[in-house]
């Protein structure tokens, strides 16, 4: 029997660690069927394809019921769960009433999110990790309770043994450690999300005021006109300025339909769109279209104020995309959890062993609970990962859209109502 185990064991752990890899390697299959199930609603999607497993042909998944771009819409076009960078523009999440209601059913039980660990990106992205601390788990049991006491060997290879006191003394520090990253990740998720609910504020501000104090005349028509246009440029400038380089063909093919191929105010906003810092460009833009609309200045002062708070928030974007937690602290804590973790299981040997040849069973259990562990204890410190750098996983684009259609709603309504006024003043005095 020892013999046996002795050869089970790290063939046992090598499966299961490349499982995990093919898990998030490989798509679930390339023929037959995906069940996917996500909180009440549950979809089939089936599709066959001769494609190679890296190639899987893209199911229709129009009628889904997921959320457009959530990653379960994703996991059902693709075939597969996307994990890691992949996976971060799916994590842009915008609830609606049908969203609520789904975050809040009861139907969520511990079954449920069990079966979710399956479509955990973060769980796939500790793949690595998790191959470690299993193996490590499986060599100790196989030296200890299999090569130690083989006859061969006998008396002269000592086990491999810790006291859990230190891991009992030091658990505090490194949790401490895990809490505070993860506390100041999501301080930096927040200041983030809070400085974008700024800029659309005090954008739909700007187009508001400018378009209740300009004049009714084809002057302050065009001017405002600009100062929307402006306004948005800067809006979507800054998020190409947080975004990655696959932004760049959109933000070009945006700034083309939002600005005609003509004109002095295309030849402008083009300038904005080669100059070095498109951020600033557009910010100063803004403020010369703010200056070019037929409004008293005490009216412009107070309008600008609003533009002051955005250069605001660019800049608390702008600390936040260049300044990560400090590396000297998330290399620490890094260390700190590898080397517990690497150790872990030969702290926790002896409570799975009795010393009887039963034990070399129990001992098996080790491996699963070290490698159950060091999932959530590594699931931490990636969570802090993964929040850190906030924009990649904020909906900027749907911000950015949202203060063009507010822009034009605003202008155009004001406008509307202003010379429905007019109409009602000018039939009043005709009946007079």
């Amino acid at each position: 029997k020892r013999t046996i185990l002795i050869l089970l064991i790290p063939s046992c752990a090598l499966a299961f660690t490349q499982q995990l890899e093919r898990r998030h390697q490989k798509p679930f299959c390339n023929t037959g069927t995906i069940r996917i199930k996500a909180g009440t609603g549950s979809s089939t999607i089936s599709f066959s394809s001769n494609l190679p497993d890296n190639d899987v042909e893209t199911p229709d998944t129009s009628n889904t019921g997921y959320r457009p771009g959530s990653l379960m819409a994703a996991t059902a076009q693709q075939g597969r769960v996307p994990y890691g960078e992949s996976s971060r523009k799916y994590r842009r999440t915008e609830f609606s009433y049908d969203d609520w209601v789904d975050h809040r059913n009861s139907d969520k039980n511990i079954v449920t999110n069990v079966k979710g660990m399956f479509f955990s990106g973060i769980i796939r992205q500790l793949g690595e990790d998790i191959k470690v601390i299993t193996l490590v788990a499986a060599s100790l049991v196989l030296w200890n309770d299999f090569i130690v006491p083989n006859d061969l060997f006998s008396g002269y290879l000592p086990r491999i043994v810790l006291p859990p006191l230190p891991f009992q003394l030091s658990s505090p520090a490194l949790g401490l450690l895990l809490v505070f990253k993860t506390n100041a990740s999501y301080g930096r998720w927040l200041e983030a999300r809070n400085s974008w609910a700024k800029i659309v504020s005090q954008s739909r501000n700007i187009i508001r005021m400018s378009s209740t104090f300009a004049p009714q005349t084809i002057e302050g028509k065009e001017s405002i006109e600009e100062l929307t246009k402006a306004i948005w440029l800067l809006c979507r400038s800054l998020m190409n300025e947080l975004s990655d380089p696959g932004d760049e063909d959109d933000f070009h093919k945006e700034v083309s339909e939002v600005f005609q191929m003509n004109g002095s105010s295309y030849m402008r906003h083009r300038d904005i769109v080669t100059s070095g810092d498109r951020t600033m460009s557009a910010l100063a833009q803004a403020t010369i279209a703010l200056d070019n609309v037929p409004i008293d200045e005490k009216r412009r002062v107070e309008i600008d104020k609003s533009l002051v708070l955005i250069g605001d928030c660019i800049s608390v974007c702008e600390k936040i995309y260049t300044s990560p937690v400090p590396l000297v602290y998330t290399r620490h804590t890094g260390r700190f959890l590898s080397l517990w973790m690497i150790l872990l299981p030969a702290a926790m040997y002896d409570t799975f062993s009795n010393g009887s040849v039963a034990s070399s069973f129990q001992c098996l259990a080790l491996i699963p609970t070290a490698s159950i562990v060091g999932i959530f204890l590594f699931g931490i410190d990636e969570l802090a990962i993964q929040l850190e750098e906030p924009f990649s996983i904020l909906p900027m684009q749907s911000f950015c859209d949202n203060v063009r259609k507010s822009a034009n709603v605003i202008s155009g309504w004001t406008m509307a109502s202003v010379k429905s006024e007019i109409k009602v003043e000018r039939s009043t005095r005709v009946m007079d």
